[in-house]
């Protein structure tokens, strides 16, 4: 039987876990990156030339904040349902803050629709919507594109007919991103939401796992 206090246990100390690597790498990433300017600097007054970021040089090779719309490919159902392809209606709504080029967080909400299934031939649908957040770290590939993975938690709220059941859920997700033009972003990745609306008899698995690609608005 799932034991939802062990699973909730668990998935605290990996996100702590998460963000405390997340909080070293962006200390050496930051120790590095204050030595490099100061090698800069030396070389700049030597031959009076500056390299500017492609954000004025304030040392940021990516943006600060973005706000992306993502539309899910294909979407495996983690419950006896079908998986679900390409509609307008399964979708992601989120924005992120990076403290720098290395670290930040998500807030996320995304909503799916799935077909269950059902011998008699009639197939009802479920409806589930998620509000999550994430802590993300990131890899600046070059001025244009980069990867990046979070983990975080969800709020699940679970529809099918008139029963509603509600639970935590556990949210992984790996993305690569371009930028198409200038302050506009192309991503696309994969996204886990895994979860449960509780321990008992009546305990319903909830969450899918996910590919999507989007676009998004950085500055």
């Amino acid at each position: 039987m799932f034991n939802y206090f062990k699973a909730r246990t668990f998935r605290f100390f990996f996100a702590v876990s998460w963000m405390t690597l997340a909080s070293v790498i962006d200390s050496l990433a930051q120790q590095n990156m204050n030595y490099h300017e100061s090698v800069s600097e030396v070389q700049n007054e030597e031959n009076d030339i500056s390299t500017p970021t492609v954000f004025g040089g304030v040392g940021r090779k990516l943006p600060s904040w973005q706000f992306g719309l993502d539309l899910i490919l294909l979407s495996n159902p983690h419950y006896s349902a079908n998986r679900s392809r390409l509609q307008l209606g399964n979708r992601v709504f989120w924005g992120e803050w990076w403290k720098s080029d290395y670290w930040g967080f998500k807030v996320m909400f995304s909503e799916q629709t799935f077909s269950m299934f059902e011998s008699s031939g009639n197939q009802p649908e479920s409806y589930s919507s998620h509000l999550g957040f994430v802590a993300n770290l990131q890899h600046p590939l070059s001025d244009d594109m980069k990867i990046s993975a979070g983990i975080g938690f969800a709020n699940t709220e679970y529809e099918i007919g008139d029963q509603r059941k509600y639970g935590s859920s556990l949210v992984s997700e790996y993305r690569i991103g371009m930028e198409l033009f200038p302050e506009i972003w192309t991503e696309g990745g994969f996204l886990t939401i895994d979860g449960s609306s509780g321990s008992g008899p009546n305990d319903q698995r909830l969450g899918s796992s996910s590919y999507l690609i989007g676009i998004s608005y950085g500055l």
